[in-house]
């Protein structure tokens, strides 16, 4: 059985999440995430979205060069 976790104590985004947050489609945080603008941690398939890089990332207007 998996435990839930609660998404205040989760630190990552995936890319559907961040597409919401962002107001963006999920083929936008992609491109973004391919192109290196957008931080981001690659675990075999999976593709995380570090929360707060992400928040100062939109913040900075998507100026800072992608985190891997």
């Amino acid at each position: 059985m998996k435990a839930k976790i609660d998404e205040k104590v989760r630190r990552t985004y995936r890319v559907p999440e961040a597409a919401r947050v962002a107001g963006s489609g999920e083929r936008a945080i992609r491109d973004g995430i391919r192109e290196g603008r957008i931080p981001h941690i690659k675990l075999s398939r999976n593709i995380l979205i570090p929360r707060e890089a992400f928040h100062r990332w939109l913040e900075s207007g998507g100026e800072t060069t992608g985190a891997r």
